[in-house]
């Protein structure tokens, strides 16, 4: 059973995932295309406990800044990273982390991947920011 946090996470995740399959046709560049025909995409054990940056099978790397403000990031990715697991298996990519030292969320996996991830991360974003400001204007 979710708790009632888990619950508005959940909720927040649905909405996003609806916006962005709503009529959204994606068109590669040739760049995009090329890539895809270089290599055919992982699959992951995503349950290895082995499953461990640095990865050593080609794997691209870049970073996203994540927020200054904890709560937000709490929102976003869920407890224990919930949402980050979700998006990581939904996208297919090799590891997504929120790296608290730096403050920034890595990413791992197939470079054309990438876009939506951050796509993705950045929904989670504004959605948890939406969600705490309505919560703030309640409980006034």
């Amino acid at each position: 059973m979710m708790s009632q946090r888990e619950l508005i996470q959940q909720e927040i995740f649905d909405k996003v995932n609806e916006n962005q399959s709503e009529n959204k046709t994606i068109e590669l560049s040739p760049q995009e295309e090329v890539d895809m025909n270089d290599r055919v995409s992982k699959k992951y054990d995503y349950k290895s406990p082995n499953h461990k940056p640095p990865f050593k099978n080609g794997e691209d790397y870049t970073e996203l800044d994540a927020s200054d403000d904890e709560e937000t990031n709490a929102v976003a990715f869920g407890k224990s990273g919930y949402y980050l697991k979700q998006i990581t298996e939904k996208h297919e990519i090799a590891y997504l982390y929120h790296n608290r030292n730096s403050n920034k969320i890595e990413i791992w996996g197939e470079s054309r991947k990438f876009d939506n991830v951050i796509n993705d991360i950045k929904n989670r974003f504004n959605n948890a920011k939406h969600y705490l400001m309505n919560k703030k204007k309640e409980e006034k």
